[in-house]
């Protein structure tokens, strides 16, 4: 089997691609690049396991200051069991549930389950299926046998056979009473689930049910880069480890759970965990929007507010602002207290898209200012006509439609930005002092946590003090093209970069415009790295930037902040708004075609013809 390489790595799909710095960086050391077949290497007998051990070693090292609670040593109670039980423990922990017939399973390299599975039952990691376990046994089964199972002991009345597998477990669980007599003897169940996936967030810093990202790096299909020869432990204390730990699985399960999980978790709200660091934080905010939202939707407001005011978080606080403003009429001090708190939020924003929406509904609301932020810049934006035979993708017919009146035109998005960001502060991002926690990481925890700027800051400083000098960034940039091009990463990917766009850019940037909106990105790098207009033209010596907005494409908030940011950094930005029409220039082509009749299978074609027009004239035919 081949695999494909990376699309930097690939040749050009046409011959007489237009040279670009890209190529002729990349051509400069052609053994680096050159396209060979791989095949899929042959994995050990035993890889799993030895994945399984790499992350226990590595979590026990790196955490042992957390781990040591007695119901935490699970490496300890692992290394303990016979070598075929901890083959059989992994193979329950690669695949997806808990409960397993082992009457069904068949590893050769373990050869008989009976023994390896009496080592796990005795050592708690294996377990007969307990009251508790009912509801994943009942998940585990295929349909048909849940359907047996339910024509056994529930009238057919009150359920279908052609129901959705889900709606049946609802019945089995509702109408079936567990008693040890149901299960067949060879069902086993996982345990110590809970401690595994405690060890996997540990390593990994989310939720994750299993080990396929190693088995996928020994496959070759994900590299890892190198970017520290050793790694830090992501959390100082057990506190923050529990908290943070406790809100991912809160969000996993959120999305994964069913209603009545999500129930309890609201219920539950008085007992959640104080956060205890960045990443907790985040999750918390987080949990408290989704479960606001879900209220919301659910009609109970009472309960949203309550969620959305236990957080300080910017989204959070606009839902109570739109929220207690929309029942002001029925509360008068609703009213007072929106006024107050949006004057709050002008004069200490937690963000700047925050300072946005505060502005915006405070002047509309309390100043009847008659429009929005939104409409008015809508309205300043020119009006591009299209042809509509490019409906589905306006941006790259606006790039044309620029191109045929004399600008240079680059489609940047965030791209650009985040390309410029990553080549100028690669060494920053990237060196042995980074916030990286393993090898499958690609972009430093400091980003996400907002202290990578005060971490670097005078060397930041010092790499944005080059853009003052276009030739000096530009250098720079290429030296980090040169020493590193097609090191994964998590910041930007290399064929995206553009560096055409970023000359372009260097050169016609208003004096200390890119120092500003890349120093934002370095302080908050987590709000600033999307929402960047979608084209930049330069024309005549002067750059600007172009937000596409079609008939029904929203201005989201975060394209909103970042034009003012654009704005007020010096650059000329505005949105573009295309309005479809029938172009009469517009080139197309009509087909006509004769067979011998109109079935596939038995019909053929006999005659072809079509004719080119342009402003209702054939200008070729065929």
């Amino acid at each position: 089997m081949l695999f494909d390489l990376p699309d930097f790595e690939k040749e050009p799909k046409k011959q007489g691609k237009p040279d670009n710095m890209w190529t002729r960086a990349r051509d400069s050391d052609p053994l680096r690049f050159v396209k060979k077949a791989r095949s899929r290497p042959d994995l050990p007998q035993f890889y799993y396991h030895s994945n399984f051990c790499e992350m226990l070693d590595f979590v026990s090292e790196k955490y042992a200051h957390i781990l040591h609670d007695k119901g935490l040593a699970l490496a300890e109670d692992f290394y303990a069991l016979p070598h075929k039980a901890q083959c059989l423990y992994v193979r329950f922990a690669g695949r997806k549930g808990r409960v397993f017939d082992i009457a069904k399973l068949d590893y050769a390299e373990i050869g008989d389950l009976t023994t390896p599975l009496d080592s796990l039952r005795g050592a708690g990691f294996a377990t007969s299926l307990r009251k508790d376990d009912f509801g994943d046994y009942l998940m585990a089964l295929t349909k048909p046998k849940l359907t047996s199972l339910l024509s056994e002991h529930v009238p057919l009345r009150h359920y279908k056979k052609s129901w959705k597998k889900d709606a049946l477990v609802d019945v089995a669980r509702e109408h079936i009473t567990f008693t040890p007599d149901l299960i067949a003897p060879q069902i086993a169940v996982q345990d110590r689930v809970e401690v595994l996936q405690y060890y996997l967030y540990l390593y990994f810093g989310k939720i994750e049910t299993n080990l396929q990202n190693f088995t996928l790096r020994d496959l070759g299909v994900v590299k890892t880069p190198d970017f520290k020869s050793d790694y830090e432990a992501r959390f100082d204390e057990a506190s923050q480890a529990r908290a943070a730990y406790f809100y991912a699985r809160a969000l996993h399960d959120f999305k994964t759970g069913a209603a009545q999980d999500t129930a309890r978790l609201i219920d539950s709200l008085a007992a959640w965990p104080k956060p205890q660091c960045e990443v907790s934080g985040a999750g918390r905010d987080k949990l408290l929007q989704k479960l606001g939202g879900l209220s919301e939707r659910m009609g109970d407001i009472d309960t949203a507010l309550t969620l959305y005011g236990q957080t300080d978080a910017p989204l959070c606080n606009e839902r109570v602002i739109r929220l207690r403003y929309a029942r002001a009429d029925i509360a008068l001090q609703d009213h007072d207290w929106v006024k107050t708190r949006l004057e709050q939020l002008i004069d200490a924003p937690g963000s700047d898209e925050e300072h946005v929406f505060a502005s915006d509904f405070y002047v509309r609301k309390f100043d009847k200012k008659r429009t929005s932020l939104v409409t008015d810049i809508l309205r300043q934006g020119q009006i591009i006509k299209l042809d509509e035979a490019h409906k589905n993708r306006p941006e790259r017919a606006a790039q044309n439609y620029f191109t045929q009146r004399g600008y240079s035109v680059f489609r940047t998005e965030n791209g650009l930005w985040k390309s410029l960001f990553g080549l100028l502060l690669w060494d920053e991002l990237f060196d042995e002092r980074a916030q990286i926690h393993n090898g499958f990481e690609r972009i430093p925890s400091s980003l996400k946590s907002r202290t990578f700027y005060q971490d670097y800051e005078a060397r930041i400083e010092a790499k944005l003090a080059l853009l003052a000098t276009p030739q000096d960034a530009l250098k720079a940039a290429l030296r980090t093209t040169a020493q590193n091009f097609g090191t994964r990463n998590g910041v930007f990917r290399w064929n995206h970069a553009g560096l055409e766009a970023i000359r372009a850019l260097l050169d016609h940037a208003p004096d200390g415009a890119l120092a500003a909106i890349l120093r934002a990105m370095a302080q908050d790098y987590r709000r600033m790295k999307d929402g960047f207009p979608d084209l930049m033209r330069v024309k005549d010596g002067a750059l600007d930037f172009v937000e596409i907005k079609a008939r029904g494409d929203v201005i989201r908030r975060n394209q909103l902040t970042r034009i003012q940011q654009l704005q007020s950094a010096g650059f000329k930005t505005e949105i573009g708004r295309v309005e479809w029409i029938i172009d009469p220039d517009q080139t197309y082509v009509v087909v006509d075609v004769e067979t011998t009749g109109g079935r596939a299978g038995l019909h053929r074609l006999t005659e072809i013809g079509a004719v080119k027009m342009r402003g209702g004239e054939v200008v070729e035919q065929w």
